[in-house]
């Protein structure tokens, strides 16, 4: 039996701000935001809630038949009551969100948890993802990859888009605080720069080699898939997590990541490595064919944390044709990251271009005042 998504529907926010702008006002070189991190735009919830998004990202999905709906986000202002209670309770009161949190992987939990009830219960499920990244104006460079976003997927079997081989996906966990929402720091986050990258990719690394442990059959990755898509924290960091795949398929000795986990610091000697990497023939061939196309969109939402890795697939999906495989490599901060093969049953196409195209500029000036507003309405809930 194949398991996995025959509908999927994206919601953006109808408001961006530009990087450029915002880099300009924050004293950074504006080339940074697009030379250095990838990110043009950033989608703000400007005059818009987050369970607006969720709810338009549920109206073109199939409920009617669902008693299963997995909620993932990491935007729940409450420790207690799930978010996923506000936005079902709109659709029916006899449904219940099971709902997870593990930073941007919860996105694919929930994707294989919904995977897992199909097979044992034979009804079809949703997933859920919603989230909004907000981050301190003191901690410009990562206010630059704000974004935010909703998606819902509809998972059965016999799936009309995308089917998953969800009993053999490799997973490893790493437990450090990279990143983390303390009470006291609420509604931002505090993020560790220096560990945050090096921490992404050796998960990343290491949940892939779990992955051909349980497929020995598999010699050489690169080979074997069509497309990977990644977790999208910034598009630039997906091109390092990309020479690694390809350093690690191709060539077997280098300096090691646990290095940098140890020493941070070290890592900008480890990516100067990375960078050798980049500038291979070989590998800007892999890149460009197998990797920028999921990375079609992202620049233009910024980081929406569990959607993220789902608003990478959209790009993918547009270029896939039936039969071929898209690896999907998820990470969460605190750490952890899945890596799971999926197959195309047909190749699809969302309406994310339109929603761009009719998105509304915000000046900073405005987005100034709206971030005052918004960072004292998430602290008084």
């Amino acid at each position: 039996m194949e398991i996995g998504i025959s509908q999927i529907n994206i919601a953006l926010p109808s408001f961006f701000i530009s990087t450029k702008e915002l880099a300009k006002k924050r004293g950074i070189d504006p080339s940074y935001s697009e030379k250095g991190i990838g990110v043009f735009e950033n989608r703000i919830l400007f005059k818009e809630r987050l369970e607006d998004l969720a709810q338009r990202a549920l109206k073109k999905i199939k409920i009617n038949d669902v008693e299963r709906f997995f909620v993932a986000t990491e935007s729940d202002p409450d420790a207690s009551k799930p978010l996923g209670i506000k936005i079902l309770s709109s659709i029916s009161q006899t449904k219940i969100p099971f709902q997870l949190k593990f930073a941007c992987l919860a996105g694919l939990e929930a994707v294989l948890l919904a995977c897992e009830y199909v097979f044992s219960y034979n009804k079809p499920a949703v997933v859920l993802m919603v989230d909004r990244s907000f981050y301190s104006s003191k901690n410009p460079k990562a206010e630059l990859t704000q974004g935010a976003c909703a998606i819902a997927l509809r998972i059965e079997k016999n799936p009309k888009i995308l089917s998953f081989k969800f009993q053999k996906a490799g997973q490893y966990a790493y437990d450090l605080d990279d990143f983390k929402v303390p009470f006291y720091f609420f509604p931002f986050p505090e993020v560790n720069g220096e560990l945050t990258k090096p921490v992404y990719l050796i998960c990343l690394r290491n949940a892939f080699e779990d992955w051909k442990k349980k497929e020995r059959r598999i010699k050489n990755a690169v080979d074997y898939f069509d497309f990977f898509v990644m977790h999208t924290p910034f598009p630039k960091i997906v091109e390092w997590a990309s020479a690694i795949f390809w350093r690690h398929e191709e060539e077997k000795h280098h300096l090691g990541l646990e290095t940098c986990i140890k020493k941070p610091s070290l890592f900008e000697i480890y990516k100067k490595e990375i960078d050798k990497v980049r500038q291979n023939e070989n590998f800007k061939h892999f890149f460009q064919k197998k990797v920028m196309p999921g990375l079609k969109y992202n620049p233009y939402v910024g980081n929406s944390y569990t959607c993220s890795i789902f608003v990478s697939l959209l790009g993918a999906l547009e270029k896939a044709k039936k039969g071929q495989k898209i690896a999907l490599a998820g990470y969460g901060s605190g750490a952890g990251a899945i890596f799971l093969e999926t197959k195309v049953k047909n190749s699809f196409k969302s309406d994310i271009e339109t929603q761009l195209k009719k998105g509304k500029k915000v000046s900073i000036n405005d987005y100034e005042k709206w971030r005052k507003k918004f960072s004292f309405s998430l602290k008084m809930i």
